[in-house]
């Protein structure tokens, strides 16, 4: 009786856990259906096989029969098979299964997406690899105009202590020239070209301190400038360096990604 072999077609279908429809049906009609999760044909228990049915192919050639089903007709590709079940040599039925093809796609598929994957890893894996280089080069370039601005600003030091030496000679001659004046107005007629060379060198004293005072300002403008260059580069450089860490994590993820699409491909290769 073609009904013991339900047993088999529970058997057939957990096998697969659920996934493949498996029908049993004797010379006319289904009597057992057991719908997978994937596949979801309209067939129930005591519909009469249909003429282009793989079941009903199986029957008339007592041969098994397989077909392929493409997404057209469910929205999903699929493989029907169908089996004839014979007894002391007489066909009494039969059983069908249908699955998807869509793992055994994905299985062909797989191969070359798990290299183009690694590919791909290795792609970024250098490209990363040119920022850390780059952002390593940014961060040395910092340093050293961080040092050139720091000499800059000695530099700058050393200036003002000369202008302060030229601000105080400045001083000091004016004062000289301010005796020399009331010495040579003392003289009277005698002092009279000593009185002008006098009055010049006040002039000069005078020009000398404002000259003095105009390279201050210059010089406080420098070290201003320096001062604010040397923080923004202080501040470039302590990114540069959160940039660097977060491309070493970067890396490290990559390469752990790489060595599982690696490995992706070696399993796939032994499927």
């Amino acid at each position: 009786m073609i009904e013991d072999y339900i047993q088999m077609v529970d058997v057939i279908f957990d096998t697969d856990f659920g996934k493949t429809s498996v029908f049993l049906f004797d010379l006319e009609k289904y009597i057992y259906v057991r719908m997978g999760s994937v596949i979801n044909l309209p067939l129930q228990i005591g519909n009469i096989l249909p003429a282009n049915s793989t079941s009903f192919e199986c029957l008339h050639s007592g041969n098994k029969v397989q077909r392929m089903v493409g997404a057209e007709a469910l929205g999903i590709a699929y493989t029907g098979v169908a089996h004839p079940i014979r007894e002391n040599g007489m066909i009494i039925g039969g059983i069908a299964v249908t699955g998807s093809t869509e793992r055994e796609s994905a299985l062909k598929k797989l191969p070359s997406l798990s290299r183009n994957l690694s590919e791909s890893l290795q792609q970024v894996a250098a490209a990363v690899e040119n920022i850390a280089a780059s952002a390593q080069a940014l961060a040395d370039g910092g340093q050293a105009l961080t040092i050139q601005a720091q000499e800059v600003n000695e530099k700058a030091l050393v200036m003002e202590e000369v202008v302060e030496y030229i601000n105080s000679v400045a001083s000091d001659t004016k004062v000289l020239g301010l005796n020399a004046s009331i010495e040579a107005a003392r003289a009277g007629e005698v002092g009279r070209g000593f009185a002008v060379v006098a009055s010049e060198i006040r002039t000069m004293a005078i020009s000398s301190a404002t000259s003095a005072k105009d390279i201050r300002k210059i010089i406080a403008g420098i070290q201003g400038l320096v001062g604010k260059m040397t923080s923004e580069l202080e501040k470039v450089g302590g990114n540069t360096q959160e940039v660097s860490a977060a491309v070493e994590e970067i890396s490290a993820t990559i390469e752990t990604l790489a060595e599982s699409a690696i490995e992706l491909a070696a399993l796939v290769d032994n499927i």
